[in-house]
């Protein structure tokens, strides 16, 4: 097999492709083709190019549904009665051949480039001054995300299965977890003509299954980066940082793989080091009809780097790692480079366990790191103090944007230092090969017990593991049942957004 047939795909000395080893190199990026978004890209918020600025304002003479009544000098798509305002509707879906189970969405816009995008709907009557509330897509219920996953990923109808034709390509959930136990299952399915390459690879399928960040790639197998805890198909190796382990057995077409993570309490004590306020900055924009809110996602820092540079080069290996060089393109803010390394808070008493096939293989990873954004720098937080302070109390703090504003200038305006309230550890799945995979969140082919995770650490106790566990593990929960809190957390950062935002002066 070539390089090219293998995307880069290397081999260990076990014979499995894409090892995580110090030799790694992330799987070639689908590069956006602007960096600039949709909305600055395609000139408007409405996808009109003849516009010059994403910014302009509605024209006077512009019919507005009488249901959707627009504060003065809004600046945004123009809500129509045909706007979904409950769920997005299902995306065109193109099977890759007649009658096959797995196929490819259409005119849709995929999170890539370091822009991401989310369904959103008209809500005038209850969001005044915003206007617009964030949906999410149909079908009803947790399903591998329709525009959070790889551009080489195929998907089913329902979005419950996944599948790749070539290599290591990843895939998140629509939902993820900020707090508590939760537990879900991935059947490994065995490849069909839909999942399989032109060119059969001789490596065969392989999957790999755990949670990830947000940041974490989506084109290199789960566990890749520091962004992300992976267990292997092949030799049940646990993986991040590039970092394999020795873990648990290994798992194949057939196999159910049951993951649990835990997550310290929401009234846990708030520890420094990390943003906890829950600020958004989004735009809504609408592309081929359907509304969006358009964001940058979060860059990855030079601290999470230098982490993944550690595991690969050892100790003293203190300078950033230039791997970011090679991923996604991604606008990134800058932190100056004399500036010093900030520390990596971690959630205390979080753990992640992996059960096969209803048997326990133990608590794979401890001490997962937080996933809410670094806070600034000391000097960069104080500079921003002094000059708020100097400014006087009148001053606008963003960026009045219009038609002439620079493109530098708007970017700078849309970066997020704060969490944008849906951070947090997504389920994630990794196929190769034609592999696919079928995510299970509630009707669970095997229940765990009410104990799971002492059950897991009992695992890991006797494989002479460190086992010790500081406090009473929580009831698990399914995943599924962290959909209807995903909602009403999206509904109060609607809220927040609306209270935060400042009527237009401007007549």
């Amino acid at each position: 097999m070539t390089p090219e047939e293998g995307l880069g795909v290397e081999k260990d000395a076990l014979g499995e492709p894409m090892t995580e080893d110090a030799h790694d190199s992330p799987l070639p990026r689908e590069i956006a083709p602007t960096t600039l978004g949709i909305a600055l890209s395609q000139g408007t918020y409405d996808s009109q190019p003849s516009s010059p600025s994403p910014y302009r304002e509605i024209a006077p003479n512009t019919v507005v549904p009488p249901s959707h009544v627009l504060p003065p000098g809004f600046r945004g798509p123009i809500p129509r009665d045909s706007d979904a305002e409950t769920f997005a509707p299902l995306p065109s879906f193109v099977p890759v051949h007649e009658n096959a189970s797995l196929g490819n969405v259409t005119n849709f816009p995929m999170n890539k480039g370091g822009w991401r995008y989310t369904a959103a709907g008209p809500a005038a009557h209850w969001l005044p001054k915003t206007v617009f509330r964030s949906l999410e897509f149909l079908p009803d219920g947790v399903h591998w995300s329709w525009q959070d996953r790889s551009a080489f990923t195929r998907i089913s109808q329902n979005a419950m299965t996944l599948g790749v034709d070539k290599g290591f390509r990843s895939a998140r959930t629509n939902v993820g977890v900020r707090h508590g136990a939760w537990y879900v299952e991935i059947e490994v399915l065995p490849p069909d003509a839909s999942s399989l390459p032109a060119t059969p690879m001789r490596d065969g399928p392989h999957a790999r299954v755990g949670f990830g960040r947000r940041e974490a790639s989506l084109n290199a197998p789960v566990g890749w980066d520091a962004y992300s805890y992976g267990y292997r198909d092949q030799n049940g190796a646990k993986v991040t940082c590039s970092r394999p382990a020795p873990f648990g057995r290994a798992f194949g077409v057939g196999d159910v793989v049951g993951m649990y993570i835990r997550l310290p309490p929401s009234d846990a004590p708030l520890f420094p080091g990390t943003e906890h306020q829950i600020h958004q900055k989004r735009i809504p924009i609408r592309y081929r009809g359907q509304l969006y809110f358009e964001s940058l996602e979060y860059p990855v820092t030079k601290e999470m780097d230098a982490v993944m540079d550690k595991a690969r080069h050892g100790e003293d290996a203190v300078a950033p790692s230039k791997s970011n060089e090679r991923e996604e393109k991604r606008p990134a803010r800058s932190t100056g480079a004399s500036q010093p390394l900030r520390p990596l808070p971690v959630l205390p008493e979080s753990c992640i366990g992996f059960v096969v096939n209803g048997a326990p293989q133990g608590i794979a990873f401890t001490h997962l790191y937080d996933f809410r954004p670094l806070c600034a720098h000391p000097s960069v937080a104080k500079g921003k103090r002094e000059k708020k302070r100097g400014e006087g109390a009148n001053s606008t703090p963003e960026p009045v944007i219009t038609q002439h504003t620079s493109v530098s200038t708007i970017m700078r305006s849309r970066q997020n230092a704060f969490d944008d309230g849906t951070l947090g550890y997504y389920p994630m799945v990794s196929l190769y090969g034609g592999a696919r995979a079928r995510l299970i969140t509630r009707e669970f082919v095997f229940p765990p017990p009410a104990d799971l995770e002492d059950q897991l650490w009992g695992c890991t106790a006797q494989r002479g593991e460190n086992a010790v566990h500081k406090s009473a593990a929580p009831l698990w929960r399914p995943l599924e049942d962290r959909f209807q809190e995903h909602l009403a957390e999206l509904e109060a950062c609607d809220a927040r957004a609306e209270q935060d935002t400042q009527p237009d002066n401007s007549d």
